[in-house]
């Protein structure tokens, strides 16, 4: 596959950041204080979706707003605390795409908690566009994240690069027109469907580095 490549976009949780199992921590405990047993099902219907919290609330008895407002205050706290880390081979991964092209994030978390993530990373003075929860009243599996990412940019959708790893954001890019590089580090068992709509499956970020980069390489113009 070749073409210029205007933009890689990030997905942030469980792509370039280990927050998933603090994630699930926080809504498996959330639900226990208010009597529910988070279950398998349950993380299935939250992971990668960004109306995680109206699951939540519906499962709980709590207004969303309350749900959101608590959690990440709860998520915040454990990256203020350094409980929570980018994931092995990020690094290379986003320096190859930042050193090529325009990046950003996309994702479903709230803005709050995005924030604090990045800027905890340092990364939020290298990327062109975040969006978050807030930014975009359809959210994934919706393509609208992506498409609003691609509109902020002022590039196609079909030149931008999507990096996701759960089934809910490679369907969401997918239907944007991205190609999509998928990392299923948090859910390995990605059904094939949803596996089959991405450019390419990496097994983890040193893997899906050296997919981009060639890539990037091949899309490169020719040097006069």
């Amino acid at each position: 596959m070749t073409g210029v490549v205007a933009a890689v976009l990030f997905d942030l949780d469980g792509t370039l950041a280990a927050t998933m199992d603090p994630w699930d921590r926080c809504w498996s405990d959330y639900a226990a204080r208010h009597g529910h047993t988070w279950t398998d099902a349950d993380r299935h219907r939250t992971h990668g979706h960004g109306d995680w919290a109206d699951h939540l609330a519906a499962v709980c008895g709590v207004a969303a707003d309350r749900v959101v407002a608590d959690c990440v205050d709860a998520m915040v706290t454990r990256i203020h605390a350094g409980q929570i880390e980018l994931l092995p081979g990020v690094e290379a991964l986003l320096a190859t795409a930042m050193n090529s092209t325009v990046t950003g994030v996309v994702s479903a978390s709230p803005r709050r908690f995005v924030h604090a993530a990045l800027d905890h990373f340092g990364l939020r003075p290298a990327l062109r566009v975040v969006i978050t929860r807030e930014d975009q009243p359809e959210t994934k599996p919706h393509p609208a994240p992506w498409l609003h990412a691609a509109a902020r940019l002022g590039v196609e959708p079909s030149s931008c690069v999507a990096v996701e790893d759960s089934a809910a954001g490679i369907r969401s890019a997918h239907a944007a027109s991205m190609r999509v590089l998928a990392i299923p580090s948090w859910s390995p068992s990605m059904h094939p469907a949803e596996a089959d709509l991405a450019d390419h499956l990496a097994a983890d970020a040193a893997r899906a580095e050296r997919w981009l980069r060639r890539l990037l390489t091949a899309a490169a113009p020719a040097v006069l």
